[in-house]
């Protein structure tokens, strides 16, 4: 009797510890799935709403889903290109077009896909709660679209960037960001454009701070090299939308490679170092241009030489009667920028075959603003606007501590 009793509890005992496998077992299934849901789910979401850094991502025309959703990968800005194949594929892949956009961590796959296919623009596409702020566009043409986000006046907002006080604690809290401002620039143009979240903000003088905060956390990278060299931070802020670092990093690298031979320039011929190093910027882009990089041409100077290798024939334009048309021209190739730039100094110094004192404003010029404007009425360049660009590019990057007294 004894006996058949523990049988009977032994068969309990095991029948009961079968169901709590099978329930265990189910449990474990439903929570895999549920986590393999949310995995999923997450996949295709924001990957770090927090981040709102912006990264130019150039797509190549014709480039397939999976060659982008790898790049998107790679740059960071998605947690698996996986997710973007199969949301791309979904939605009709075909239609992304080739481009350079403006991504970010925080817009999730249907936003970046949304971008990628509204075609290349200056706005990233973003969810309800961040804003964009364009360097292209004014403080006037922005303030409605700040101020909506963060809930405050237009007018309050437009009057904290100028207000004095505000202005004084700003340079009290970012004093680097404030070394070698012009005067006459206001809080606005210190906000570094990009994405912003805003949150706690009660008004638009917090919201003001707000900004510069992320302006000052931004910037950071380049104030070592922004007080050796004393250029404001207006010149970073101005490339954050072309190239942010790594364009800073490679524009003063181009200075500091040609500025050394502009000042033995200046001492053989009288052109101020910072005119030929503008010159050479604003002509070659930068050395980003065919025939800088190519034919050591940074002046953009022609020739009626056809012997072979001293000469090229490319597009070029130039303004004429008030009207910018499209030319071919014949222009020199050099042997390195140093023959350039010794070619352009002696043209200055020189003049031409018809008038040896053609340029003779120029080299009289004691300061880089007077020769920038002789420029003009001396005839080098025929687009009237020509010596304000080389002034702004003198003044952005303090090409003036080159010159020689």
């Amino acid at each position: 009797m004894e006996f058949e009793k523990r049988r009977q509890s032994s068969k309990k005992r095991k029948k009961h510890s079968w169901r709590f496998r099978i329930i265990m077992i189910l449990f474990v299934l439903l929570l895999a799935a549920g986590g393999a849901f949310w995995f999923n789910r997450q996949g295709y979401q924001a990957k770090n709403p927090n981040d709102t850094a912006v990264t130019m991502v150039t797509v190549k025309d014709k480039a397939s889903v999976k060659e982008i959703g790898a790049q998107l990968q790679k740059e960071g800005i998605i947690r698996n290109s996986r997710y973007f194949v199969s949301y791309a594929n979904k939605y009709g892949a075909k239609d992304i077009a080739g481009g350079t956009y403006p991504l970010s961590q925080v817009q999730d796959i249907a936003e970046i896909y949304q971008e990628l296919t509204e075609g290349s623009g200056d706005e990233p596409v973003l969810s309800s709660g961040y804003t964009f702020i364009s360097n292209t566009k004014t403080a006037e043409q922005t303030a409605q679209t700040i101020a909506d986000a963060a809930g405050v006046s237009k007018s309050d907002l437009l009057a904290a960037y100028s207000d004095s006080d505000l202005i004084a604690q700003a340079k009290k809290e970012y004093p680097q960001l404030f070394l070698n401002a012009k005067s006459d620039q206001t809080l606005y143009d210190f906000v570094y454009p990009g994405i912003y979240r805003f949150k706690k903000e009660k008004s638009a003088k917090d919201l003001v701070m707000t900004m510069l905060k992320q302006t000052n956390k931004t910037l950071k990278p380049y104030y070592a090299q922004l007080k050796a060299n004393k250029i404001p931070a207006s010149t970073a802020i101005l490339l954050a939308e072309n190239g942010g670092k790594k364009e800073f990093d490679r524009r003063l690298a181009f200075i500091k490679k040609i500025a050394p031979y502009s000042q033995s320039l200046q001492s053989q011929y009288g052109i101020l170092a910072s005119i030929s190093i503008a010159q050479a910027i604003h002509e070659s882009n930068w050395d980003d241009s065919a025939l800088s990089s190519k034919y050591n041409n940074y002046y953009g100077v022609k020739t009626d030489d056809t012997t072979a290798g001293k000469s090229v024939v490319l597009q070029t334009q130039e303004v004429e009667n008030g009207q910018t048309v499209t030319k071919n021209a014949r222009f020199a190739v050099y042997d390195s920028y140093q023959d350039s730039m010794k070619a352009h100094a002696k043209t200055i110094a020189n003049g031409n075959t018809w008038n040896a004192n053609q340029f003779a404003d120029v080299l009289a010029a004691k300061n880089y603003k007077d020769a920038a404007q002789a420029l003009s009425t001396d005839g080098y360049a025929t687009d009237p606007s020509y010596p304000k660009l080389i002034i702004q590019i003198i003044e952005n990057w303090n090409l003036a501590q080159y010159d020689k007294n």
